[in-house]
């Protein structure tokens, strides 16, 4: 059952199916090195192909062997869409106009998601937030007005639903019903009409399926836009995702490019069983406001974007804030455990090589390298889940295995600095409940980044 709410405005790339078996558990740990130092995970060597991966050690889903096999498309259920609001902007503040919903939930609190701070500076953008247990996008549109009272006209137009991948389909659909509201502004048949199909069981079958990895929300551009903003400092990102430390990302407009980077680099950290993204952490907050302070102040970990200077002073509230690129780490600790590194800046030359390249030949529609065309969100989302997956079984082949240790030519092996890494692989290994035992760290010199 759909309920309406009605407040006129007035002026007051997936692997090919198979199974790799990895070797006996009980070899020995040393033999078990040796293949991991064949297989350094080089970008060119491993992302997109994930699946070649042949490291001899145990997985980290199951103690013995791993199985990769072509997902399913299932396709979506379209009773997950729950509510679709409208809001305008006045002197007042947020206004609700108009909103349908499946089971009568209120929408206290979305105002303020609506609407993020700074949405009147540009013609039109989009945000994409948690509500309770739902995930949220709304797109908002700017029209000029010397007649208004703010010299503009804002609307909003949103909806509600459990899973992302539905959201993100839908956005050029919300866009389109905004700019709908700017010339009929009481006109909400059509958004009415539309949830109603959306909500139903006989969904129209034009709706395809989707996920994260897919569409124009991570094109090309997108991604190493995303990357040659963080340079080198993509693995100071990484490494905070991978200790589930708390990251925040605070600028100005647009907001859409803000949620973007929550969500790639919510993929940093992503395993091969999920490296197209679509099972989000419920630590992936994306838009945040001042209302939301007191939630993520008692949150272990989660990554979110804002628009709110406040939150730069509020160094209570994150553990990493990223600021136009630049990465503020206030704990010491975490600064050695996070450390930019000569093994970052050289990997990160060869991901960038690699994506680009690649990239292009997709988009011109030519062979890559591999001998099939690749994209730039499954060549970054790849070769991070190959990095992860190497990283983390050999920290858990050595606890498992022989004396528990970790040997400089061991971490060299996996792409890592040597020396300057060990604080962050032993964070790591204490995190997971792995015994591992590092070289001790001998610093050079007046020298912390070699």
């Amino acid at each position: 059952m759909v309920t309406r709410t009605s407040r006129p405005f007035s002026p007051a790339k997936t692997p090919p199916a198979g199974t790799t078996r990895f070797g006996n558990a009980a070899a020995s740990f040393n033999d078990r090195k040796i293949l991991l130092s064949q297989r350094a995970p080089s970008i060119n060597q491993s992302a997109g192909r994930i699946y070649q991966l042949r490291m001899g050690l145990p997985s980290l889903l199951s103690p013995f062997s791993r199985s990769i096999s072509t997902p399913k498309k299932v396709p979506p259920s379209f009773s997950n869409y729950e509510l679709i609001f409208n809001f305008e902007f006045i002197s007042k503040g947020n206004v609700l106009e108009w909103s349908a919903t499946r089971n009568g939930m209120d929408l206290v609190g979305v105002e303020f998601k609506a609407f993020p701070s700074g949405a009147h500076t540009i013609p039109s953008d989009f945000t994409i937030f948690k509500f309770r247990e739902y995930f949220g996008i709304a797109c908002f549109e700017t029209v000029m007005d010397v007649a208004s009272s703010r010299g503009a006209h804002l609307k909003s137009v949103g909806l509600l639903a459990n899973n992302l991948n539905q959201l993100t389909r839908n956005r050029t659909s919300l866009t389109k019903f905004v700019r709908q509201l700017h010339e009929q502004p009481d006109n909400f048949h059509n958004m009415e009409k539309w949830f109603d199909a959306l909500s139903s069981s006989d969904a129209p079958d034009s709706m395809p399926p989707s996920d994260m990895t897919q569409g124009d929300f991570l094109d090309r551009n997108v991604v190493l836009a995303f990357m040659r903003r963080m340079e080198a400092r993509l693995f100071v990102l990484w490494k905070l995702m991978m200790l589930r430390k708390r990251v925040l990302f605070v600028s100005g407009p647009p907001v859409q490019t803000l949620c973007t980077n929550v969500l790639l680099c919510a993929l940093l950290d992503s395993t091969e069983d999920n490296r197209d993204g679509s099972s989000l952490k419920p630590s992936t907050l994306f838009f945040v406001d001042l209302h939301d302070m007191d939630a993520i102040k008692l949150a272990e970990t989660y990554n979110a974007c804002s628009t709110e200077k406040i939150f730069e002073t509020k160094q209570e509230l994150f553990d990493a804030l990223v600021v136009d690129g630049d990465i503020r780490i206030p704990s010491r600790i975490l600064q050695e455990q996070c450390l930019l590194t000569a093994a970052d800046r050289r990997r990160f030359v060869d991901y960038m090589e690699t994506v680009v390249t690649e990239s292009k030949n997709e988009e011109i529609g030519c062979d890559s390298v591999h001998g099939v065309p690749e994209d730039a969100r499954t060549l970054f989302v790849d070769a991070f889940a190959s990095l992860n997956y190497s990283v983390l079984s050999c920290l858990r082949a050595a606890s498992s295995f022989g004396e528990g240790k970790i040997t400089a030519e061991d971490i060299s092996a996996l792409s890592l600095d040597a020396t300057s890494d060990i604080p962050f692989l032993s964070a790591l290994a204490e995190l997971h409940g792995f015994r591992v035992e590092f070289p001790p760290v001998v610093w050079c010199p007046g020298c912390r980044c070699c």
